[in-house]
């Protein structure tokens, strides 16, 4: 992702073999089929490289363009190449690579009326980081088992949906899927398909404690060109782990 006379731009590299340099791809994108090694065997896949307009599909503007890079996801610890362990905002912190105009801050807090004693409302200084990192939000593991089913469905979809189905993300669907959403607040309890029902009989899309009838929990076990499979980019093989997840969860919500 690169910014460009104010505006942002995404470019998909192809790594070489030995994982040294990489090669830009062209515009159009690029299927490239690899040979992935597992437990059970070898198989074939087809690795999809995102078309410079397909990038810019989910870096969206209602998004902010950059995904990833938040509060919720990078408040964890990370073990870095030294084997050291620490919290990445706060290591982030360390290496100085925040900035805060302190003093406008203050000042935009400072009621018109009472603009002309500045000197009275000074900025104190001190770290960026007010409180200890655990009172900030993040998300848990989706696949930890010891955390709570909420927190971990809402995880999941947070950091394989939200990206898209965001206030103002676009399309006709206006469901909201951030982590923080609240499930009324999230438009899909109860709520009928705007497009296709997939055939499905009184079919939601979500339907709390009827993961066979939510629209959602059916297309995330779908792949394939036109199946209508989400996510709709960047996606070939189904995660069977998360979608058990979904399955649970739904089937959990009270009715």
């Amino acid at each position: 992702m690169t910014k460009q006379a104010g505006e942002w731009y995404g470019y998909s590299y192809l790594w070489n073999d030995d994982g040294t340099d990489a090669t830009l791809i062209e515009a159009k994108g690029l299927d490239k089929e690899f040979t992935i090694k597992t437990a059970t065997g070898e198989r074939k896949q087809t690795w999809h490289y995102p078309s410079r307009a397909e990038c810019m599909v989910c870096h969206s503007r209602a998004q902010n363009y950059v995904l990833g890079l938040c509060e919720l996801q990078m408040n964890k610890d990370h073990v870095y190449p030294s084997g050291r362990s620490d919290n990445q905002i706060r290591e982030w912190e360390h290496l100085g690579m925040f900035k805060a105009d302190w003093l406008a801050d203050v000042k935009s807090r400072i009621p018109d009326d009472a603009k002309q004693q500045p000197e009275q409302r000074a900025a104190k200084p001190g770290t960026l980081l007010t409180r200890s990192m655990s009172a900030f939000k993040s998300l848990v593991d989706p696949y930890d088992k010891s955390q709570k089913l909420d927190a971990r469905a809402r995880s999941w979809l947070h950091a394989n949906c939200s990206s898209c189905h965001v206030e103002a993300g676009g399309g006709n669907a206006l469901m909201e899927l951030e982590f923080t959403t609240a499930l009324d607040k999230m438009r899909i309890a109860n709520v009928a398909p705007v497009h296709t029902t997939f055939d499905i009989k009184d079919a939601k899309l979500l339907l709390p404690g009827s993961p066979e009838k939510s629209i959602i929990v059916h297309r995330l076990g779908l792949r394939g060109e036109k199946t209508g499979q989400m996510p709709p980019l960047a996606s070939s093989r189904v995660d069977e782990a998360g979608l058990a997840l979904m399955r649970e969860w739904v089937k959990s919500l009270e009715k």
